[in-house]
């Protein structure tokens, strides 16, 4: 890739590989500073606490 973690660029790559825009994408990550770069870009960060936490955030988007 030439960059590294947290380098916003990550994260465009990563959504360019799987044929998305960051603005369609969900990046979870317990570091901030990962969260800050995906951010950066246009993806819907969300910041890892727990198992629990992450279920009760997801459940909209899943339809759960």
């Amino acid at each position: 890739m030439g960059v590294a973690n947290p380098h916003p660029r990550v994260y465009r790559i990563a959504a360019e590989r799987v044929g998305a825009t960051a603005e369609r994408c969900l990046f979870i990550d317990d570091t901030e500073a990962n969260i800050t770069a995906a951010r950066e870009t246009g993806m819907a960060a969300l910041r890892y606490r727990g198992l629990d936490e992450l279920r009760i955030t997801l459940a909209p988007l899943l339809n759960q």
